[in-house]
């Protein structure tokens, strides 16, 4: 009786032991492989920076002729269709189950669908179709918008900057969070270079037209609250203050700076230059000094406390310029200019260029506190990271579009980028808002 429990007993161990060991084969050897005879599963997408995976049931059907890779950048609003011009692939490989598309469209949205051609039976022309789920891809940064760029305000605070158009005058709110613009109004002028700045608890947006007038607006709702008659052609804008400094465009020696009270939009000073400046910019840490920049010349500028000018200096200027591509640093010690990256001193002397190599810088931007110059590529698909000081290359981001305008908001860098590159027979119309984490 013992012998006959021993033998049992051993028996069950048996069994058990060759059960575990089956289920360790399937498992140990992967998935066990979906099979439908009827029908195509196709799983959740997997999406990468530059591809996405689809996985899918096998069709187990011994007519089977072959698999259809469906692409489409719109709602289908029925699945069991398909036109030619959406197949992207077609794979005669019943056992296959995954299939990568290399070259995904940028695209705010698209879709994408199995579909098994099975041979019908009584004629080898005939086909019938299994189609399998439709799963949607979509990708919200790519939202396109369409400017003709004369100049972007970053407002950081508030998540958004100004886009100040070359076409009709129009300016737009554009919040870059959100992805939205906010507001849009059309001057019908030719704007400078914008300011914002803070006058009697109201954010307001400064604007320089072609007329020879300032239009005061606020900022929040694009309402014209004052404008300022400056006589001339206004080229750019800073406030500070309470100050507002306009550069202007005199054709002759005339009055290229002149300075005015915000409250009683009274002339308080002018600054006589045969060509004034097409840019000008507040030094940070200082009241009373501007940079400025014209296609052929450099320009510092000092004013005491009440905006009464002292003096003025100019330099000839020789690099390839874009007005984008100006900005004063955040010491106060120098700026930054040209589509090479040539760094002038406070004295306005030339440091050096920055390793360009062979990009086109479109802008720069800083961080804080500052050790770091990021630089747009106009035409790369690049934000390049440089030390300061020292110029030393330290990180390339990549990005979707060319950029346009970058800027810090707090951890990212945030970027509109063209969706083409920069051409000389026209200007970027598409472009992309891009959020990209800064290293740490």
């Amino acid at each position: 009786m013992k012998k006959l429990a021993v033998i049992l007993l051993c028996s069950i161990l048996a069994v058990i032991t060759a059960s575990c060991k089956k289920e360790n084969n399937s498992s140990g050897g992967g998935p066990v492989p979906i099979v439908y005879s009827d029908k195509i599963v196709l799983s959740d997408l997997q999406a990468g920076n530059d591809s996405v995976v689809m996985n899918w049931s096998k069709l187990s059907n011994p007519k089977f002729i072959r698999y259809l890779i469906v692409r489409r950048n719109y709602k289908s609003a029925n699945p069991n269709t398909y036109s030619y011009n959406e197949v992207i692939d077609d794979i005669s490989d019943a056992s296959t189950e995954r299939y990568v598309d290399y070259s995904p469209p940028l695209a705010t949205y698209q879709e994408y669908q199995e579909i098994g051609v099975v041979q019908d039976t009584g004629s080898y022309y005939n086909y019938s179709y299994v189609y399998s789920n439709v799963v949607p891809y979509e990708r919200p940064e790519l939202k396109q918008f369409y400017f003709n760029i004369k100049d972007v305000l970053p407002d950081v605070p508030n998540h958004r900057c100004y886009v100040i158009g070359a076409d009709s005058g129009k300016i737009n709110i554009l919040d870059y969070h959100s992805r939205a613009i906010t507001k849009e109004i059309i001057t019908n002028a030719t704007l400078g270079f914008s300011a914002l700045g803070d006058f009697n608890g109201v954010q307001e947006l400064y604007v320089p037209r072609n007329d020879g007038w300032l239009y005061i607006y606020n900022a929040n709702t694009l309402d014209k609250i004052d404008q300022i008659r400056a006589g001339v052609k206004c080229n750019s804008v800073v406030y500070n203050n309470g100050k507002l400094f306009i550069a202007v465009d005199t054709g002759y020696y005339d009055y290229a700076v002149r300075v005015y009270d915000r409250s009683s939009k009274a002339l308080i000073t002018h600054t006589g230059i045969a060509e004034g400046p097409q840019y000008i910019a507040l030094v940070p840490g200082s009241n009373t000094k501007l940079f400025g920049i014209s296609s052929y010349y450099l320009f510092s500028f000092e004013y005491d406390a009440n905006g009464h000018y002292i003096s003025w200096n100019d330099v000839n200027y020789n690099s390839s310029y874009s007005w984008m591509c100006f900005e004063v640093f955040p010491n106060g010690q120098g700026f930054i200019t040209s589509t090479t990256g040539s760094i002038y001193s406070g004295s306005m002397t030339l440091v050096q260029n920055l390793p360009y190599g062979n990009y086109q810088y479109s802008s720069f931007t800083f961080n804080s506190p500052f050790t770091s110059i990021f630089t747009g590529c106009s035409n790369y698909k690049n934000i390049v990271e440089y030390s300061y000081p020292g110029y030393s290359e330290k990180k390339t981001y990549k990005c979707i579009g060319y950029p346009s305008a970058i800027f810090i908001d707090g951890t990212n860098l945030i970027s509109l980028s063209s969706v083409y590159s920069y051409s000389y027979y026209g200007t970027p119309e598409q472009f992309y808002i891009e959020t990209v984490p800064l290293s740490k």
